[in-house]
């Protein structure tokens, strides 16, 4: 095709498009000229830019109503609309926080790719996959257009020495989006329907040969995974939703574009696929049932709910004969959206239960005063200086369960100060006591109180060693590995009796198959701190600790020395300080 007749072909659908869309070209007009009237940016108070938010909605009904005797008389609901919102709130901030605007617009998006939603299981995956193509090849020359005109005002601007103010390209490139993406996707949908409703030989390709054996693949693999549960009988792990979700989420896709293939591969395994996907569909709820178990309700568990049940629902009505319609499918999608953004409401629920599994560990930790509010006597430096290793992971969860009342549930973005306001009324329930709780931070190895580190169960000892006296010594050993590391203790779950463990090990072979230069580091540490008339057993600040570093790091016995470079320690209220990792700067013989 000549560039000549690509234009002119161009030119002809964009008409067609127009004049076979008068209504739908109007109102998208009427947006794209009335933003120039309007002040661009982000404003606190009424910005009068909610009109334009609900470009989408409005195109999209006018646009479905084309078919019908009304659509002449379609542009009254648009005018309808925008007095509603102008008599109520006209702040885009105001929809957009919300969850019901997005609700909508996520619902009024299936409805455009689905509508009129055909009983026929191809006309309708036929239907949604076009027009989401539409879609997204709209979008992609739009983003074309935009960056060849941003070229052109560039090239201006270099060329002629033409300045353009801000506000002239705010309103400029929203204009243009606001009126070539809808009008993109209309010249798109002029294309006649094909006779068949198939996909091409590309996307026919990609079906059979890379997404079918892919599925095929990740549903061998979670059957193993199975097996092995079954043979270890260990329950199964908490992120496993985050394998099994996509997975059924992309079989479902694959099996509808399945439907619209004019010769579609591997048909005795899809044949059973609805049926295979019981079992990670069961991986999935044991895999929420753990995290929520643990950790309670979150705004993402709930959601992460709605949408397991939603696909629960959709492959038992794959699993029906009868009821295989992906019309139904659709729908239970959209009846999800409505009840998670219009009917429940997450961030409540998300809060009463953090709030519920806060109170919990304030008694298990014996914090509460049994009134609901946190003890007047507790010093939070004391308990967090000698807290012993058992309560660690109990705090963790209390920083973050803090945490996330405070700041990960949405605020009232109509308070001026929502994250104070919160802080107060969290110290209102919990009582002055509360604010010293909130000040201490767990992170890693660190304990910290209003960015002072009251507690740090990991302690680096190092020391740059500028000289070292060799007269003493007769030979020097090369140091064949500079870095060691204690080994961990490996945790199993309860269920998990039959797991080999591996024990600590303290001692440090500097060179290997040489037992005279293994050293016990435990010993080594608590015997510096007794020469130093200290107990291992008791935390000393980090200038003690600073004043003991040579002798530390310096390991000296009858036939070598050893000096390290580097020596991280940890203390626990069992072991007080031990050995973690080391690192050696020089080995000598004496």
């Amino acid at each position: 095709m000549s560039v000549s007749t690509f234009f002119e072909k161009t030119k002809a659908q964009i008409k067609n498009a127009v004049s076979a869309h008068p209504i739908e070209i109007f109102l998208i007009s009427a947006f794209a000229i009335g933003i120039w009237f309007m002040e661009l940016g982000t404003h606190k108070e009424n910005d009068h830019l909610a009109y334009w938010v609900f470009e989408p909605m409005l195109f999209i009904f006018i646009y479905l109503s084309r078919p019908y005797s009304w659509y002449r008389f379609s542009w009254i609901v648009p005018l309808v609309a925008l007095a509603i919102i102008g008599m109520t709130n006209d702040s885009a901030e105001f929809y957009l926080s919300s969850p019901k605007f997005w609700g909508a617009n996520f619902i009024a998006l299936l409805v455009l790719l689905g509508f009129p939603f055909e009983k026929n299981n191809q006309g309708f995956t036929y239907r949604n996959f076009t027009n989401l193509f539409h879609l997204g090849l709209a979008t992609m020359v739009w983003l074309l257009v935009f960056g060849l005109v941003a070229a052109i005002l560039f090239t201006i601007t270099t060329l002629f020495s033409v300045e353009f103010s801000d506000s002239f390209y705010e309103h400029f490139y929203t204009s243009l989006g606001i009126f070539t993406l809808p009008l993109f996707f209309l010249v798109f949908q002029q294309r006649q329907a094909k006779s068949e409703m198939t996909l091409n030989r590309i996307f026919e390709i990609l079906v059979n040969f890379v997404l079918a054996p892919a599925l095929m693949i990740f549903t061998v693999l979670l059957y193993a995974y199975v097996v092995q549960i079954i043979f270890e009988g260990v329950l199964p792990k908490g992120m496993l939703a985050n394998i099994t979700l996509p997975y059924l989420l992309g079989g479902l896709g694959v099996y509808a574009l399945r439907s619209i293939c004019a010769k579609a591969r591997w048909e005795t395994f899809f044949k059973f696929y609805p049926y295979l996907s019981i079992v990670p569909i069961v991986l999935l709820w044991l895999a929420i049932d753990r995290r929520i178990s643990a950790y309670a309700w979150t705004e993402q568990r709930i959601y992460l709910v709605a949408l397991a049940t939603a696909i629960t629902i959709a492959y038992a009505i794959l699993i029906v004969p009868k009821a295989r319609q992906y019309r139904l499918i659709s729908g239970v999608v959209m009846v999800a959206i409505f009840a998670m953004t219009w009917i429940v409401k997450p961030q409540e629920i998300a809060y009463q239960s953090q709030t519920a599994r806060f109170e919990q560990l304030l008694k298990k930790l014996n914090l509460s005063d049994g009134l609901g509010k946190i003890r007047d006597d507790i010093d939070f430096v004391e308990r967090l200086e000698n807290m012993p290793k058992s309560e660690l992971k109990d705090w963790e969860e209390l920083d973050s369960v803090s945490d996330y009342l405070l700041y990960s549930i949405e605020l009232d973005s109509s308070v001026e100060d929502a994250y104070q306001e919160r802080r107060e009324v969290f110290k209102k329930q919990y009582g002055e006591k509360s604010k010293e709780l909130l000040a201490f931070n767990i992170y890693r190895d660190e304990i910290r109180i209003n960015e002072r580190i009251i507690s740090d169960r990991k302690t680096t000892v190092g020391f740059e060693w500028k000289s070292i006296d060799v007269t003493p010594y007769k030979k020097w050993i090369r140091v064949p590995m500079p870095g060691f590391a204690r080994t961990e203790v490996q945790t199993y779950m309860k269920s998990d009796e039959k797991a080999n463990k591996h024990k600590e090990k303290p001692e440090v072979c500097f060179v290997e198959d040489h037992d005279r230069y293994r050293t016990n580091m435990d010993e080594h540490i608590h015997k510096v701190f007794k020469e130093h008339q200290l107990d291992p057993m008791k935390k000393i600040s980090q200038a003690e600790l600073k004043s003991l570093s040579q002798d530390l790091l310096k390991i000296d016995r009858p036939s070598f020395t050893i000096y390290l470079s580097e020596l991280d320690m940890e203390f626990s209220q069992e072991k007080g300080y031990y050995y973690k990792e080391l690192t050696v700067e020089a080995i000598f013989d004496k």
